[in-house]
């Protein structure tokens, strides 16, 4: 009992003891002074206006706006960055940058054109196009600094009405002598249609808009009707299709409801009146198309609106470098349809809705954003099919590249082929007369002036018998420039002994005789594009 006693008094003892020391460190402690923490004079100026404020060494830009309630947006600039870390008195200078879009509308001043016209009398001018302005509009990018303008850019441009230029058609004296002709001359000249008929004086305008883009432009086979393509106003249509009847006084062109077409359209024979055309679809790359190597058959009522559209043959990828597209060609009888690809020469199986191939082409490749397409052209019976052959070459490590070209014959029941001209060139354009006594007939090809690099040379326009014999320079004569590629117009000389066709040279028509070889000039303007002769 005794040492219980003793235990609970020892214990108490202790206890009183470690509350003792316990007050006696608190007290201590109190009396230490404790380390503080430096303060700053941090002066913040935004955008002028200055705040004054306190914040502990070791505080950080961003901590210190944040206290501040100031907010930033993206483009607001801050000195020091928001990651600084103040050591001392400091100022943070904010410079508020706003960014504005604005959009301005201004005027697009036409352009005025000038085209000469032999067949107006002489100063006499006649406003063929009124001229309309354009609108662009421009967006600017405006950056604001306090409020203040620093700087203002452009960042698009959209033209929401193109401009169209003003044409006036001039009058000039006509120096050369009218001529006879046989049949209806209709030609293209600065954008615009016109007809001979009778002699080369008589000279009626068709078509004044000045946009025929004259991809294609075709008589019919009667000379009534003229088929031909102008530039759409449609950003998104490359051009558009349209006919016109030459046999009604004042008649207006007709849209035919078709668009992009570019390598073929022409009057279907055997029927009063369609046409077979071949479309593409627009590209934003380069050559501006992607062709569908197809045929449409457009039938057309007697005032030259379309009532019909049928599909011959599908879209389809058109061979090798089938995105440049195909040509074709009607024999003169209308019973085949030839096509000309990069890569072959064949005819048209409309019951089978195919292309039969006759002879292969080895493609040329052209290094470039165009194709090579072989010209082609009909015997006047129909029986043989002129074409341009690639010509293979050893001497080449890649046999595409080669620069040689044939002229060859397949004669189409037998499908023999048979060698014409060697190294004519690539656009050696054959054209042959309509048929002479005894089923003669002439074949006229254009030969390239520097076979090698036919590809930018000019041309001479060569005439032979059917046989290949009696080759000789028809125009221009050896001494004179050479052509520019084209397809030679025949004038209307059935059974005839002599013919004469239409070349154009330096952008005027020129009248050839094909038996003696004698030229006449008949335009001056030197704006002659395009040409047909029915």
């Amino acid at each position: 009992m005794q040492i219980a006693n003793f235990l609970t008094i020892k214990s108490r003892s202790a206890t009183k003891l470690i509350i003792f020391l316990f007050l006696l460190i608190v007290l201590i402690s109190a009396c230490t002074p404790q380390a503080s923490i430096p303060v700053i004079k941090v002066v913040i100026n935004q955008s002028g206006e200055i705040t004054t404020t306190q914040a502990e060494v070791g505080t950080t830009v961003q901590s210190i706006l944040a206290e501040q309630n100031i907010t930033l947006s993206t483009y607001d600039q801050i000195t020091p960055p928001l990651f600084t870390v103040l050591t001392g008195p400091a100022t943070i200078t904010i410079t508020r940058v706003e960014e504005k879009f604005d959009t301005e509308e201004i005027v697009i001043p036409y352009e005025q054109q000038t085209v000469r016209n032999e067949s107006l009398p002489e100063k006499q001018n006649v406003l063929v196009q009124t001229g309309i302005n354009g609108r662009r509009e421009i967006t600017y990018r405006s950056i604001f600094e306090n409020g203040k303008l620093v700087s203002r850019t452009i960042v698009k441009q959209v033209d929401s009405i193109l401009p169209r230029s003003e044409i006036i058609m001039v009058g000039v004296q006509s120096p050369f002598q009218p001529v006879e002709i046989s049949g209806k001359l209709v030609y293209i000249t600065a954008g615009n249609a016109w007809m001979m008929e009778s002699d080369t004086a008589n000279r009626i305008p068709l078509i004044t808009s000045g946009d025929l883009d004259g991809r294609i432009f075709s008589l019919s086979n009667d000379g009534k009707w003229l088929l031909f393509t102008r530039s759409s106003t449609d950003p998104e249509i490359i051009n558009e299709l349209w006919v016109l009847n030459l046999s009604t006084e004042g008649a207006k062109p007709v849209y035919l409801k078709t668009n992009n077409v570019i390598h073929f359209a022409e009057w279907m024979p055997g029927y009063a009146l369609a046409v077979l055309a071949s479309t593409v679809e627009k590209r934003q790359v380069a050559p501006g198309w992607q062709a569908n190597n197809n045929l449409i058959r457009l039938t057309l009522g007697a005032n030259g609106r379309m009532l019909k559209e049928e599909e011959l043959i599908e879209s389809n990828s058109g061979g090798i470098y089938g995105w440049w597209g195909t040509d074709f060609l009607y024999s003169p009888d209308g019973k085949n349809l030839a096509f000309s690809r990069p890569d072959s020469v064949g005819l048209v199986d409309f019951e089978r809705k195919e292309l039969v191939v006759l002879q292969n082409i080895l493609p040329f490749q052209t290094q470039s954003e165009w194709a090579w397409v072989s010209p082609i052209a009909w015997s006047p019976d129909s029986n043989f099919l002129y074409w341009i052959d690639h010509i293979s070459d050893s001497s080449f490590s890649n046999s595409e590249s080669s620069p040689f070209f044939d002229l060859k014959t397949t004669m189409i029941k037998t499908q023999m082929t048979l060698n014409s001209v060697k190294n004519v060139g690539m656009f050696a354009y054959p054209s042959l007369s309509p048929l002479k006594e005894d089923y003669r007939y002439d074949i006229i090809f254009l030969q390239a002036i520097f076979p090698e690099n036919s590809e930018t040379s000019n041309y001479r326009a060569m005439v032979m018998d059917r046989d290949g014999s009696n080759v000789r320079v028809l125009f221009p004569t050896k001494d004179t420039n050479g052509l520019k590629p084209q397809n030679i117009s025949w004038s209307p000389c059935e059974l005839q002994i002599s013919c004469r066709v239409g070349i154009i040279y330096k952008g005027n028509i020129w009248l050839v005789d094909v038996s003696d070889t004698l030229s006449e000039q008949i335009t001056g303007d030197g704006l002659v594009s395009k040409m047909d002769w029915k």
